[in-house]
């Protein structure tokens, strides 16, 4: 089934490696039987070719069988693709993939990540990390090839905090919802923050109710077959991989307000932490709009 609100113009980022070629897996289960258009990019580093010994024109050779292979991936498995190669040093490869992303007025980036953690990914620039400070379309992560199910029979795990970030998450799981058969299991977290000086702030009954009727209804709105849960203690990433994992989830959706790398980390950014410790793969959604 195609849904009129699935993604069409998908940036696929791509650097040859295990990860990246997992992520072509993700974008062909996602993009094939809808009418998407998929740019693939990759972002040519001249100056770590040559420390390997490359020539100049081996290089460029190289940096292009790469992006095609890519490309006759996706074109043979029947997704509309095209290439850019883009030169860049190792410092602003993301800033690359976020100019092209502008450019190319993609509603999703596809790209692989080798699961640094927080604090790896603000000292060794991590490139998924920075793509998401930087964008405000969704961005999909894919970290290995073990759960690459997008586009078939699936099962969807949407994490909804509440408030402002229940619309574009909802939004985002509907947009991959490509199958015959899409099952989505929402996912709360209930919310207890304790201050300094003691109790600050535990959740209602009732606001929890709320936020899953309300994602509950836009999906059942959309024709998505949808179950529920409530989490109530642990900390949240660790918490929604454990039932991703136990529930056996093709892709996990989760809202972003896309918080800065020391911020993000310090506030204990969920999407980020997921991005880096889920081996499922991951799509933050649309930046919320302040």
């Amino acid at each position: 089934m195609e849904h009129e609100k699935s993604f069409k113009r998908i940036l696929l980022a791509t650097d040859g490696s295990l990860q990246a070629d997992a992520a072509v897996d993700a974008t062909i289960r996602l993009a094939r039987f809808t009418d998407a258009v998929v740019r693939v990019l990759h972002v040519w580093n001249l100056e770590v070719h040559r420390r390997r010994g490359f020539w100049d024109v081996e290089t460029r050779r190289e940096a292009n069988r790469l992006v095609d292979d890519s490309v006759s991936r996706l074109i043979n498995a029947g997704v509309m693709a095209d290439k850019e190669l883009y030169q860049a040093d190792g410092a602003h490869v993301a800033a690359a993939i976020v100019a092209v992303a502008r450019q190319f007025e993609a509603d999703l980036v596809v790209i692989g990540s080798r699961g640094l953690t927080d604090w790896q990914s603000i000292f060794r620039h991590s490139v998924s990390h920075q793509v998401l400070a930087a964008l405000d379309c969704p961005v999909l992560v894919v970290r290995s090839g073990k759960h690459v199910g997008i586009g078939q029979t699936q099962k969807i795990l949407l994490a909804v905090a509440g408030g402002d970030d229940v619309a574009p998450a909802v939004r985002a799981a509907i947009s991959v919802s490509q199958s015959d058969q899409p099952v989505v299991l929402v996912v709360h977290v209930a919310q207890a923050i304790f201050g300094a000086q003691g109790f600050a702030y535990v959740e209602s009954e009732d606001e929890i109710k709320a936020t899953l009727a309300e994602a509950i209804s836009q999906l059942r709105e959309a024709g998505i077959e949808v179950e529920s849960m409530v989490l109530h203690s642990g900390p949240v990433a660790s918490r929604l991989i454990e039932v991703a994992t136990s529930w056996n989830a093709d892709l996990i959706v989760v809202g972003s307000s896309r918080m800065g790398d020391v911020t993000g980390l310090l506030l204990g950014s969920v999407s980020h932490q997921l991005m880096h410790e889920s081996e499922v793969p991951v799509l933050i959604a649309e930046r919320v709009k302040g």
